[in-house]
């Protein structure tokens, strides 16, 4: 059974990898310590992460993937930041041979949550609802879940490319263990 809320953890190894799972235990932290508002904001940076990782892998050019890998200098940044937005990502994602399982699990979050989470990031009228009330528990456990697959699928595309031919087997069971633990998966 899922947990709606993770406990914080004692001690930091050290050997944690950033982003996806840094994005994921903040986002279960950030619950647990009653800072809801800022956990859907960052859902959205978890989203956009994975978004990116997809593309970077499925669909990028070649000039892109060397832009967001070289150096930051000035010159690099600017090419960096003017790489496609969200919208052309996922379109251009959904044009690759990326399974499609991922396609869909991106395309639900822009057509169900996107919208939401915009509203949280730029301090829109969802998060301004929910000062002083706090959020349905449900919705609580929800973005849990959402993130979870995100997770989930950030871990399957770094087993896709370290071992292509067993890599994705071995994470594949946790969403078949654990299939009430994420959304979107």
């Amino acid at each position: 059974m899922c947990r709606s809320v993770a406990p914080k953890r004692e001690t930091h190894s050290g050997n944690e990898q950033p982003g996806e799972k840094e994005h994921g235990q903040a986002i279960r932290d950030l619950i647990a310590s009653g800072l809801e508002n800022s956990a859907l904001v960052l859902l959205r940076a978890q989203h956009e992460a994975l978004l990116r990782a997809a593309w970077l892998l499925f669909a990028a050019s070649d000039s892109a993937i060397k832009a967001l890998g070289a150096p930051h200098t000035p010159g690099t940044l600017k090419q960096a930041n003017s790489l496609p937005l969200a919208h052309e990502l996922l379109g251009d994602i959904e044009k690759s041979d990326a399974p499609e399982v991922l396609k869909r699990g991106l395309r639900e979050f822009r057509d169900y949550s996107w919208a939401g989470v915009n509203s949280y990031a730029h301090a829109g009228l969802l998060p301004l609802g929910r000062v002083g009330s706090g959020h349905p528990e449900a919705q609580l456990v929800q973005v849990i879940q959402v993130s979870n697959a995100h997770t989930y699928s950030a871990h399957m595309i770094v087993a896709a490319i370290i071992d292509p031919a067993e890599g994705t087997a071995n994470i594949n069971v946790i969403a078949v263990s654990y299939p009430d633990c994420m959304l979107g998966a």
